[in-house]
């Protein structure tokens, strides 16, 4: 047995041996965040389907109705298909709902919303671009829209999105981040 063949199976052993307690869900969270941050696919390589037509891609992930990126973007931030369905309502059709935004303020409830609204966009159509209109419509329903001071509470945001009402807004990685944290906020992790 060569040096790599040992490593190989040491390595095995000890990942085998590190999973054994864990429920299943918890197995795959693990074994993709080691691969995303190993710079590796969580996503099997196309393959043809039982029925021998054109080949597709085969999501590893327990719940195959998330794209590929969704599930990247959930293992690399550990937030659950449950934490994620407390949030958003996505269609088939790439448009979602953003069911609620946390805040103890409509300052804080309103950029909340504009994060989430970005996220919401990035993982239904892989597109950190939103635009304001859809972002205030969501605020409106949650209940944070306040005509008066919209404008302002948008003036003095952190790093988490740019852009303006004209052009359109765009989630920075910052915004991705700290959308996993309102994620888990909400859901109650």
């Amino acid at each position: 047995m060569s040096d790599n063949q040992s490593a190989a199976t040491a390595a095995l052993t000890t990942i085998i041996k590190e999973l054994t307690p864990l429920t299943s869900e918890d197995r795959h969270r693990i074994v993709n965040a080691a691969m995303t941050f190993l710079g590796e696919p969580t996503v099997l390589p196309k393959q043809k389907s039982a029925a021998g037509g054109a080949a597709e891609e085969i999501d590893d992930h327990a719940n195959g109705d998330r794209s590929a990126q969704t599930s990247r973007w959930m293992s690399q931030h550990s937030v659950s298909g449950e934490e994620l369905d407390q949030v958003f309502h996505f269609h088939p059709d790439g448009t979602f709902v953003l069911l609620d935004a946390p805040g103890s303020s409509k300052r804080e409830q309103t950029l909340n919303t504009y994060i989430l609204t970005g996220l919401g966009n990035y993982l239904a159509v892989n597109d950190r671009a939103f635009d304001d209109a859809t972002a205030r419509a969501f605020c409106d329903k949650i209940g944070c829209y306040d005509q008066a001071n919209h404008a302002s509470h948008l003036k003095n945001r952190g790093p988490e999105f740019t852009g303006d009402k004209n052009k359109g807004y765009s989630l920075t990685n910052p915004g991705l981040k700290r959308g996993a944290t309102l994620v888990k906020e909400m859901a109650g992790g």
